[in-house]
């Protein structure tokens, strides 16, 4: 390990070393503005590989995310730098704050990795690599188009990305692990299969933070398991996707929001089990029945930015979970960041084809028809222990009586907030601002529930007297 100090000092010149090359030989050679972007890509992921090996702390790979983030919303705001550099980074036409999203990444994957480079590196390699290469094979060589929420991509290229993708699993899985040759195999194809299509229906540059953090997920979880186990899930994603294609007439996502649906509901069961599939399952299924249509959702209308703001919660506590191991822990705020988007999504709808209707009356439609479809959801942790240890405790029935408990004011808090944020976004189904602001909301409902929770059943003086009142044992 070399001193901090120094390795920031040298990660820093690299990478302005890397830039200012790369602008002097896209002005000489006019390269494409893909093979621009794509270049600083892998050059910035190949030196953050070395990262684990680097630096022994966090807080270097902290600070060095934040001045990069600093500087590339310098190219994009200020003037004189926007000049210089703005060209090698921003020259592609569609709108994409993927090179913000990948210093995030970096520094999201060395904190969650901790001491193993494997986690590390094989998400990242995925990253710089692939991602690269797809665009780069689809610029030049894509024939075949399919359409996308950011217009059209290429088979060619999603080919790729599939190719350089299994290669970064396998070959690192072969040579740095004692992972079998089959499982291996197994491993590699699966992330090579799933994150290629996260990579077909990324939008905003989203791919960005979604592929390395769930790569991240899937090879924690799948490195665990036998090739039984593992082929198992390989046939899981084709039988979630025939629920949802079965699905997609009654909804209101167009194709590409439903193979993001697809991947989450997926994502969802393979790294937390059937259980937080469920979670999904009941917003996807009753969504477009707990609420009137409209002539604005009519026809299927959203995108992957809406399956984005309603995952994007969901995937913290997911993450949160497989890094601590704790499967009931954190299933009711999962639960909860989903209940939000049901009640944002009610309040929406009844406000479309009941605009005569008083804000009242919509919230307490919205928040009550929300609550009695999450009610049961909000007893799976009861159920899990029940299933590890065939019984259920008097304070794990508190505890899902206290979710209940508090799910009201908590979706009535949501349903406010949405109606007093979201009307500076209009109605716009593109807009990034109206999702992100959704899935904030979303997001912050689901902490204040973890908060409260911890406060009532984690510290041993409240647990313990609850215990006594109800005649359990703490």
């Amino acid at each position: 390990m070399t001193s901090p100090w120094l390795g920031i000092l040298l990660v820093t010149v690299v990478l302005g070393a890397v830039m200012a090359g790369l602008k002097l030989i896209s002005a000489r050679c006019n390269l494409h503005p893909e093979s621009s972007r794509k270049s600083v890509h892998i050059l910035m992921g190949l030196v953050t590989l070395s990262f684990p090996w680097l630096f022994k702390e966090s807080w270097p790979v902290l600070l060095l995310a934040g001045i990069a983030v600093a500087a590339l919303m310098g190219t994009r705001l200020i003037g004189p730098l926007r000049e210089q550099f703005g060209g090698v980074l921003h020259g592609v036409a569609r709108s994409s704050r993927g090179e913000l999203y990948f210093p995030l990444a970096v520094a999201a994957l060395f904190l969650l990795s901790e001491s193993s480079p494997l986690l590390y590196v094989i998400p990242l390699l995925t990253l710089t690599l692939a991602d690269a290469v797809a665009a780069l094979v689809g610029v030049r060589y894509g024939q075949h188009r399919y359409a996308t929420s950011e217009g059209t991509k290429s088979a060619e290229g999603s080919l790729a990305f599939f190719a350089v993708a299994f290669l970064s699993a396998h070959l690192p899985l072969l040579l740095l692990s004692n992972t079998g040759r089959a499982e291996s195999l197994l491993i590699a194809l699966m992330l090579g299969i799933l994150v290629m299509l996260f990579e077909a229906v990324s939008v905003g540059g989203l791919d960005n933070l979604f592929i390395p953090l769930g790569c991240y997920g899937l090879l924690r979880r799948y490195l665990a398991l036998e090739a039984d186990e593992l082929i198992f899930r390989l046939a899981a994603i084709c039988l979630v996707a025939l629920v949802v294609f079965t699905w997609r007439r009654r909804t209101t996502l167009r194709e590409s929001g439903l193979l993001a649906a697809a991947l989450v509901g997926y994502m969802n069961w393979a790294l937390g089990g059937w259980q937080w599939l469920a979670v999904s399952l009941v917003l996807f299924l009753t969504y477009v029945r707990l609420w009137p249509k409209s002539e604005e959702n009519a026809s299927p209308v959203h995108t992957v930015r809406a399956v984005a703001s309603v995952a994007a919660p969901g995937m913290v506590w997911l993450l949160v979970m497989v890094q601590s191991n704790r499967t009931g822990r954190f299933l009711e705020p999962f639960a909860v960041s989903y209940a939000a988007h049901s009640v944002m999504i009610g309040m929406t709808q009844l406000g479309y084809t009941k605009p005569d209707q008083s804000l009242r009356k919509n919230l307490i439609q919205a928040v009550s028809l929300t609550w009695l479809v999450f009610l049961p959801v909000l007893f799976l942790p009861t159920l899990i222990g029940w299933g590890v240890a065939r019984q259920v405790t008097p304070l794990q029935i508190c505890q899902g009586a206290f979710m209940a408990g508090i799910f009201l004011p908590l979706l009535c808090g949501v349903a406010l907030l949405h109606q007093r944020v979201i009307r500076s976004y209009g109605d716009d189904e593109a807009s990034y601002g109206r999702w992100m602001i959704r899935g904030l909301i979303a997001f912050a409902a689901s902490l204040a529930a973890w908060w409260l929770s911890r406060i009532f059943f984690v510290t041993p003086f409240l647990a313990s007297n609850l215990s006594c009142l109800i005649g359990g044992s703490p």
